[in-house]
């Protein structure tokens, strides 16, 4: 599993810093491969990156924009579709580690195949590993 670099942090309309931890860890550790933060209206986190638009992101080069929140339930909200797929007609993979997996999401998932993108969802492996046996 590889994401296109550089990065567009997508950090939804996440209440604090404390959501956007997975923003906030890549932009800490690989500040070198983040490009900018989308925020919607009423976000209260920032990872200290510069606000980009979806087609400002473009526009530079943006190879994947990353869900960096994680919220209660690990889902998805419905005004996140419109984002995700702008991003994708744009261009770009979108990879998310939430528990709700992008491919799940017919009009996101329609609009990565019209789009021929990638959907990378972290948290669901798409091959077998073995089990420690400590």
């Amino acid at each position: 599993m590889s994401m296109r670099m550089p990065y567009l942090m997508f950090l939804g309309d996440a209440a604090d810093d404390l959501a956007a931890k997975t923003a906030q860890g890549v932009a800490h550790w690989r500040r070198e491969a983040c490009l900018g933060q989308l925020r919607l209206p009423g976000c209260k986190a920032d990872v200290g990156l510069p606000d980009m638009t979806i087609a400002e992101a473009a526009k530079a080069g943006c190879g994947t924009m990353l869900v960096g929140v994680a919220n209660s339930g690990g889902f998805i909200p419905s005004h996140w579709s419109d984002p995700i797929v702008a991003a994708l007609a744009a261009g770009m993979d979108v990879a998310s580690g939430l528990h709700q997996r992008l491919t799940d999401l017919p009009d996101v998932a329609a609009a990565a195949k019209r789009h021929g993108r990638a959907l990378i969802d972290v948290r669901h492996p798409t091959r077998e590993f073995p089990t420690g046996k400590g």
